[in-house]
């Protein structure tokens, strides 16, 4: 994924670096020039005044065997310029140096510069010979001493750039963070955002760069949180509007039922009355739906439920139904609490219990158990000893509006995805299993630590 600050950092210290490496390299050039031209007019000026230094009696003496020596304090570590002074005519040394070798610094005697290999050294030789033709300087410098120099020159050089480059560098990474910080603050904060927190994206303090950017996604969540109010108040009102009519078919079919005598009549009503409580069902369970859509968009904050004290509450409200169906409810609870909210906690407890009374068949058993777990967290579970769910099934069942395979006819498909979706939201876990003695289902939510 691109990265417009890694981008532009990247870039910058590219630049940097090229502009670094030509500066370099074109600073090594003309020092390297500089110098070449330093040293050669240094041998021609000190060649020339050593030739008009000597006394032209220099010439009928011998060349001296013995030299003065520097004091022991003192160090010289200057550039060591060695030097012959030769009679030409004889190719006689008349005066060297001591660093000089034994043969000539320039063994073809002619005046001007040049490169030459004497005693082991190569040298960078200037010649100079006097108007009568008789005495030649020779003044020189050891080329490995000069490449030496040259070589600390460009080591100096190398570290005062690169310390230039270093802080430019740093500086340029501390720039572009500071730009970019607030960015980087804007979309900590988007991801920090619930998934319904459709609010607009301040523009206080952003960079006008990215203002119309901003108000481009401000306008796009407003759409969106347009579209969504219209989904949910169309949830919220078909739910509303089917309840009512539904309720009055329901009692109406129970009324046919009663009052009839045939025994068709009879069974149609019956069939009348079962779809007439599906079909309420499912409008509970589309309210159910958009009450959880509206708790998560308020993102109201959760709270501490004692769960034993709302699985007692709800249980008994079932009891008379499971009775009804011949159905027998035990209740198994201990004393534990989970964060969450109260109405969302008690839609999943009732969709669990619906889903165990549609399944279980007549003289069958529900238990509903719940209690604290050793980690600090709390289990619920619902079980039953009906026809139960076939391994291969059990994953798809909190798949909206999946039924498995052979399911009795009333169950929309929407409960266990619900329940599901609850859990989600508390942080919690469903498993499904076996159910009581072996057989039937045993659905268990695992809440986290309160």
């Amino acid at each position: 994924m691109k990265n417009l600050q890694r981008q532009l950092t990247v870039t910058l210290l590219l630049t940097l670096l090229l502009a670094w490496i030509f500066v370099f390299a074109f600073q090594q050039f003309e020092t390297r020039r500089a110098q070449t031209g330093l040293q050669d007019q240094g041998l021609y000026d000190g060649a020339n005044q050593l030739l008009t230094a000597m006394p032209v009696s220099l010439l009928g003496n011998v060349a001296p065997a013995e030299r003065f020596a520097l004091p022991p304090t003192v160090q010289f570590n200057g550039d060591r310029a060695s030097f012959q002074v030769w009679s030409l005519p004889e190719r006689r040394p008349l005066l060297q140096s001591r660093e000089s070798p034994a043969q000539p610094l320039n063994p073809s005697f002619q005046d001007g510069y040049t490169d030459s290999a004497a005693g082991g050294v190569n040298w960078r030789v200037y010649s100079v010979t006097d108007a009568s033709g008789k005495v030649q300087v020779q003044l020189a410098y050891s080329q490995s001493e000069l490449r030496a120099k040259m070589l600390a020159n460009a080591t100096r050089g190398l570290v005062i750039v690169s310390i230039l480059f270093l802080l430019l560098a740093a500086v340029t990474c501390v720039v572009i963070g500071r730009a970019f910080r607030k960015v980087d603050r804007a979309g900590a904060a988007i991801e920090r955002r619930g998934p319904f927190d459709l609010a607009a994206l301040p523009l206080a303090g952003m960079p006008g760069e990215l203002r119309p950017f901003i108000r481009s996604i401000n306008q796009l969540l407003l759409r969106v949180k347009g579209a969504l109010d219209r989904e949910r108040r169309f949830l919220e009102n078909a739910a509303h509007e089917l309840r009512t009519p539904l309720a009055a078919l329901s009692a109406h079919a129970e009324l046919v039922a009663r009052s009839a005598g045939s025994a068709e009549s009879t069974q149609a009503a019956e069939k009348l009355r079962l779809v007439a409580q599906r079909t309420t069902r499912i409008a509970e369970q589309l309210l159910d739906q958009a009450r959880m859509d509206a708790l998560v968009d308020s993102a109201q904050a959760p709270e501490k439920v004692g769960l034993d004290g709302l699985v007692a509450l709800l249980a008994r409200d079932w009891e008379a139904c499971a009775g009804r169906a011949g159905q027998r409810l035990t209740l198994d609870v201990r004393p534990c609490a989970v964060m969450g909210n109260l109405d969302a906690l008690g839609v999943l407890l009732g969709n669990l219990l619906d889903n165990a009374v549609r399944y279980t068949p007549g003289g069958g058993r529900i238990a509903v158990s719940c209690g604290p777990v050793s980690d600090g967290g709390a289990f619920l579970r619902v079980a039953d000893d009906g026809p139960g769910i076939a391994p291969a099934e059990r994953r798809r069942v909190f798949d909206r509006f999946y039924r498995a395979a052979g399911a009795p006819a009333g169950g929309s498909g929407i409960g266990l995805s619900l329940v599901a979706q609850i859990a989600r939201q508390h942080g919690a876990s469903v498993t499904v299993s076996e159910g009581l003695d072996g057989a039937g289902v045993g659905l268990t939510v695992a809440f986290p630590p309160a």
